[in-house]
This record gives structure tokens, C-alpha cells and sequence, in this order.
């Protein structure tokens, strides 16, 4: 999977326990063996409409506009919970359907929400080590062409 890809999860496992639809981003591309993610909210109550990235509002997130990809509603990216999954689980789970890949972010915007998302105080430091080095092959692929 590459960084950007938006999946679906029926069943998504909440920080509190709790389960539900929801759907998701990752932000790398697993090489390293983890997957970070980051969940998506249509509900947007607590959150501005300015497009890109809001690192410093009360609730950090990176917001989409309804159409800007391939979202049907206006969507705000939560950059205030990050989201480790191990790469085989979550590709065997891509793999038999569990979770459906909806679609992908553009690179622009995939290394804009990165580079949003390295500014939340709720990276841990092997989160925020890999979101860098992801940027880092990003950039490095976007040169060589």
C-alpha cells in the first residue's frame, strides 16, 4: 500500500475499545513493518473549513473538501490519534475484504497531510521517525522524475 491509500474498516478497534465503521489513511508505506494511520471524521462540528492543514487548532487535522479527491463528503483527517497496524495483518485484511481500500490521496496532498501530521504532539517518536523518513522517499521519488 502506498502512503495516502483511504481504507474502510467496518470493524475498526477505537483507542477506548470501542468498534465501528470508520474510515482510515496511511501515511507510510509499511516498509518498516507498521502501518501509521490516522482516522477520518464527516462530522466536522469541532473543526474549520479551511482547506489543508489546521496543525494548531484545538483538535490538529488536515481537511478535505467534499470532491477534493475521491471523498464524497467534506472530511477532516483527526491529527490528534495515530493508529500503528502490523503490515501483514492489515494487507491480509485488505486482501480478503475485511477492510476495503476506498481510494488515494494525491501525492501533493499525501505529503501535505505528512508533513500537517509531523507537527502533532501526539506522534511518538518512532511515529514521527517514520512519517520523516517517508517524506524523505517522497521527495527523493518526486526528484528522480
Amino acid at each position: 500500500m502506498t502512503p495516502g491509500t483511504i481504507l474502510f474498516d467496518g470493524n475498526f478497534e477505537f483507542k477506548d475499545g470501542d468498534s465501528g465503521e470508520k474510515l482510515f489513511i496511511a501515511l507510510n508505506d509499511g516498509a518498516n513493518g507498521v502501518y501509521v494511520c490516522v482516522k477520518t471524521t464527516s462530522k466536522g462540528h469541532r473543526y474549520s473549513m479551511t482547506s489543508g492543514c489546521q496543525a494548531l487548532d484545538r483538535f490538529p487535522n488536515f481537511f478535505v473538501p467534499k470532491h477534493g479527491c475521491c471523498l464524497k463528503e467534506n472530511t477532516w483527517i483527526q491529527l490528534d490519534a495515530f493508529y500503528e497496524f502490523e503490515r501483514a495483518n492489515l494487507i491480509q485484511k485488505v486482501m480478503t475484504g475485511e477492510i476495503v481500500r476506498v481510494g488515494t490521496l494525491d501525492e501533493p496532498m499525501t505529503k501535505d497531510l505528512i508533513v500537517c501530521a509531523t507537527h502533532s504532539e501526539d506522534l511518538t517518536k518512532f511515529q514521527e521517525k517514520e512519517l520523516t523518513r517517508q517524506l524523505a522517499a517522497l521527495t527523493a521519488k518526486k526528484m528522480e522524475t
